[in-house]
């Protein structure tokens, strides 16, 4: 099987929407919009492929339909991977940003139980 990339790339295939897309513009789409695509290309398939005499095989609108689908869910899973990656390292800066805090905390307390003497003595060695 063709890779479907190339097989998209190399017959210029668009998209509905809004006009005709190119496959790079597809990533510049949100997952509502690249799921809107998908919708309207699943029903193509749908009525390309009615009930023929002749096979489908002959008509080759149904394989730009298929590479297109392909495409369109390719995109789509790689887009919602970014943004499950960016929420996981966006969760994990807010977690380190409150492990940081609590740190500073205990060591601000930590210090405030200490003695005169022995905070002048850390204070001067700062110097």
């Amino acid at each position: 099987m063709t890779n479907i990339w190339v097989e998209c790339l190399k017959n210029k295939f668009r998209f509905e929407f809004k006009g005709l897309i190119s496959t790079e513009d597809l990533f510049d789409l949100t997952l509502a919009d690249l799921d809107a695509i998908y919708k309207s290309l699943k029903k193509e398939e749908s009525d390309l492929q009615g009930d023929f005499l002749l096979g489908n095989d002959e008509n080759p609108k149904v394989r730009e339909v298929e590479v297109k689908i392909e495409v369109v869910k390719a995109v789509f899973d790689m887009k919602k991977a970014e943004i499950a990656r960016a929420e996981r390292a966006l969760a994990n800066k807010a977690q380190k940003d409150k492990i940081l805090a609590i740190i500073e905390d205990k060591e601000n307390q930590e210090l405030s139980e200490k003695s005169i003497d022995e905070l002048r003595e850390i204070y001067l060695n700062l110097e």
